[in-house]
């Protein structure tokens, strides 16, 4: 945790590339509780982007992250509380103690960890003695003062991932595993299901009701009941062991399905239990938890509720607007504001206005699941289109209208009011209530299996990108007059399956986003930069373009943000996206007060906000008493000074970030710049001037 933030702070000044984390501004949504503690008057709660502590009686929170603790992850897999009072929490792959202001790291001894590229901590406990429990994918870790020892599969047999942890009464052991549960006395491991058809290969859940008895659910059709001595099993109405998140008790059991609701125990069955608070969230649940009061505490997306004997209350967990962290589309309306659309299931649009307001547009009972597979496209302030699975769908600030389209997905717009809606090999034009359509039959579209993508540029000529699966592919441009140009692979090599979303940058460039690279039209010639200087890359595919004031292009991927300008390359990287993967996708939109949005299907929003060069020649006073020679330079350069007396430097890239300062400066040494080639900023100071000067390094 620290070490690393330090490391990270050394990095940011030697290199030009690297990434200043602190430009970078999380938007990530705590949607999901994992695990929480009960402080009396506070829950603890892990979630998936942060610990959110919450007043039990006014609902007010607090959130800790990597942005303002020593966290180290965002992720909190796993909380609990000690007998001595301390709150532990794992994110995955470490362990830290909440002291009510920050995390304090506990060291997890390396020489105990079989393989860290697999290692994951699933659960913790702390006995009375001291010893801290942890239940992994490499099974059991138990911590004694400095001491660690491990239990695996010798110990608890061939599948011996262990899901959770439970201590008894008697500080007895109980493990939730692959292979069922395990029980820890008296130095020895026994596993008392193994008479039982009790398993729990993808998930386990443990708890031990007031009565004493322990309850188990797994990854088959039965919950089980341990007495001590004997098994009871339940059937859970055929439910999947692996969606049951855990139990909870007030008179009676009850189990959460994430799927399918909450389960009661009722003489001897488990039924569906409803009410005011289950129905307010139309039965679905991440997590439930009945406090000693017998409060029903009820999680479900960014909201959490309260029923207090009948009484419901609910708030939100996350201070944003974002429902899900899988966004798939980010949209600028004429207004400033910025709207966001989520790939699962959601009911609203969360949007940010330019003062930083969130708010969100509810979608009406009933609509169909978008934005899967879908768009958002704002033509004015209160003229919103979103496409679907359906057809397409129009807000016009009150209400919801609808059109039929079999499968629409991409969607674009004209300055004269037409909405483009594609279609696999056809597009529809929506305007004033009318549809027509381009078709094969009836306009020279492209004949290939799938439309991936439109654009409309300034010029009101409409762009269509298609491929299809043998490697197909071709661009089309429709003028204003219906004049149709088509660019085909066969002879264009550079277009190669164009994934279709058109950036259209201030000097007249065509750009169309690829499964490999960029695709880039100036008007005469196909090039693919990205392609041509993968080296410079983090990610080989630009899921989304965009350009700024100076020219510099922007291509968004699974990492954050590549730079082009000049043949300059640069990253904008993000440290706290988590689980990185190589299957998201990712959308960026500056808006209009120059902040970049970026967006994945995985690890929410982030904002960056670039300090241009422009704005750091503004805010500097112009002398020529100091100078740098020789200029441009292969990296080593010398100064001149008109005063003696204390100097200073400060060197930015072409992105505005500093790569190198000092403050105290010998003007009579050369300095060793180990930067790329590129143009940089130089401020210069001593106690009489400052000067500011362009750099170039060949």
């Amino acid at each position: 945790m620290t070490i690393f933030k330090s490391f990270l702070s050394i990095v940011v000044v030697v290199s030009s590339f690297a990434t200043n984390a602190q430009n970078w501004v999380s938007y990530q949504s705590p949607q999901q509780v994992n695990d929480l503690v009960d402080n009396g008057t506070e829950l603890i709660m892990a979630t998936d982007y942060g610990l959110v502590v919450m007043n039990k009686t006014t609902l007010e929170k607090t959130t800790f992250n990597t942005s303002n603790s020593d966290l180290d992850d965002n992720l909190i897999s796993a909380t609990t509380k000690a007998p001595n009072g301390d709150i532990y929490l794992s994110t995955g792959q470490t362990i830290g103690i909440f002291d009510g202001l920050d995390v304090i790291d506990v060291e997890i001894a390396s020489a105990v960890i079989a393989n860290i590229n697999t290692f994951e901590i699933f659960d913790l406990e702390v006995a009375s003695n001291g010893d801290l429990w942890l239940g992994t994918s490499e099974g059991v870790f138990r911590k004694q003062g400095q001491n660690w020892t491990t239990y695996g599969k010798t110990e608890l047999g061939e599948f011996f991932h262990v899901w959770d942890i439970e201590l008894d009464n008697e500080e007895d052991v109980f493990v939730g595993a692959q292979n069922g549960v395990h029980k820890f006395e008296s130095g020895t491991w026994s596993n008392i299901s193994e008479n039982t058809s009790l398993q729990g290969y993808l998930h386990a859940e443990l708890f031990f009701s007031k009565s004493g008895d322990l309850y188990f659910a797994g990854d088959l059709d039965s919950i089980g009941r341990y007495d001590g001595s004997n098994w009871e099993l339940y059937s859970n109405g055929g439910l999947n062991g692996s969606a049951i998140k855990g139990f909870s008790e007030d008179d009676n059991v009850y189990f959460l399905s994430q799927q399918d609701g909450i389960y009661k125990l009722d003489n001897g069955t488990f039924t569906t239990y409803t009410d005011a608070q289950t129905a307010a969230f139309k039965n679905n649940s991440s997590y439930f938890y009945i406090d000693d009061t017998k409060k029903h505490w009820l999680n479900y997306n960014i909201y959490i509720s309260v029923n207090d004997k009948g009484t419901v209350r609910s708030t939100r967990i996350s201070s944003n607007g974002i429902e899900y962290n899988n966004v798939s589309e980010i949209h600028k309306s004429q207004n400033g504001d910025i709207l966001f659309g989520m790939t699962s299931s959601t009911q609203s649009i969360a949007v940010i206005d330019p003062d930083g307001n969130w708010s969100s547009i509810d979608f009406p009972a009933g609509m169909a699941n978008y934005p899967i597979g879908g768009n958002i496209l704002s033509v004015g302030n209160d003229d919103i289109w979103l496409s679907s699975y359906q057809g397409v769908h129009h807000y016009d600030g009150k209400d919801w209208t609808f059109t039929e389209l079999p499968g629409s997905s991409h969607l674009a717009a004209d300055s004269k009011g037409k909405i483009y809606a594609a279609t696999n090999n056809r597009i529809y034009v929506l305007k004033d209530g009318d549809t027509s359509q381009y078709t094969t039959s009836n306009s020279p579209i492209s004949g290939l299996d799938q439309i991936s993508g439109l654009g409309v540029d300034a010029n009101d000529n409409l762009w269509i990108a298609s491929f299809n699966w043998t490697g197909e592919a071709a661009i089309q441009k429709v003028g204003a007059t219906r004049n149709w140009t088509t660019y085909d692979h066969t002879k264009h090599a550079e277009i190669d399956q164009p994934k279709g979303e058109f950036h259209f940058d201030k000097n007249g460039n065509v750009w169309i986003s690829a499964k490999i690279g960029a695709i880039k039209f100036d008007g005469e010639n196909f090039t693919n930069p990205i392609k041509e200087n993968r080296s410079n890359l983090e990610n080989y595919e630009a899921s989304s373009i965009e350009s700024d004031s100076e020219g510099r292009m922007y291509f968004s991927h699974q990492y954050g943000v590549t730079t082009l300008l000049d043949s300059v390359w640069g990253k904008l990287l993000i440290d706290d996206v988590p689980n990185k993967r190589t299957s998201a996708n990712t959308t960026i939109k500056f808006d209009d007060a120059g902040t970049l949005w970026w967006a994945s299907t995985f690890s929410g929003v982030f904002s960056y906000t670039p300090e241009t060069i422009a704005s750091i020649f503004s805010s500097i006073e112009h002398t020529n008493d100091l100078s740098i020679y020789p200029n441009p330079s292969k990296g080593t350069i010398n100064f001149r000074s008109k005063h003696l007396g204390k100097s200073s430097v400060k060197i930015y890239n072409g992105m505005g970030e500093l790569v190198y300062t000092n403050d105290h400066l010998d003007t009579n040494s050369p300095l060793q710049l180990n930067q790329s080639p590129g143009m940089y900023v130089v401020i210069l100071k001593n106690n009489k001037s400052t000067s500011v000067q362009k750099l170039i390094i060949k």
